[in-house]
């Protein structure tokens, strides 16, 4: 599943990650795993969409530092509600770290043209 763009691969590893913790979520929790999976599908969508995009590329690489802090943020009430332990939030949250940081290299890329 390799691709050319970098942000897109770490993206893919991150939700295979995400979606082998996902299993263990319990059935009261599914709003939260549906949550996390569809905002890193979309984390990808907008990664493509901005790759593609000329007009909109700025509006597109801020959707997905929306959906990198969203992610966060579920992961953070999975640890809460003690779903995922804080070592596998941690594994994740360095995956989103290093997207974000490509993400935000991006962005100011985009901003100097």
């Amino acid at each position: 599943m390799k691709d050319k763009l970098l942000i897109a691969t770490n993206v893919k590893k991150t939700i295979e990650y995400i979606e082998k913790l996902a299993v263990n979520y319990p059935n009261k929790e599914n709003v939260l795993k549906n949550r996390l999976i569809n905002t890193m599908y979309d984390m990808l969508e907008n990664v493509y969409m901005a790759n593609i995009s000329t007009e909109d590329r700025k509006n597109y690489i801020r959707k997905v530092i929306t959906n990198i802090k969203m992610v966060d943020y579920y992961l953070k009430i999975s640890v809460d509600k003690k779903i995922i332990s804080l070592k596998k939030y941690v594994i994740v949250g360095n995956h989103l770290l290093d997207i974000n940081k490509m993400v935000i290299m991006w962005l100011k890329n985009e901003k100097s043209r």
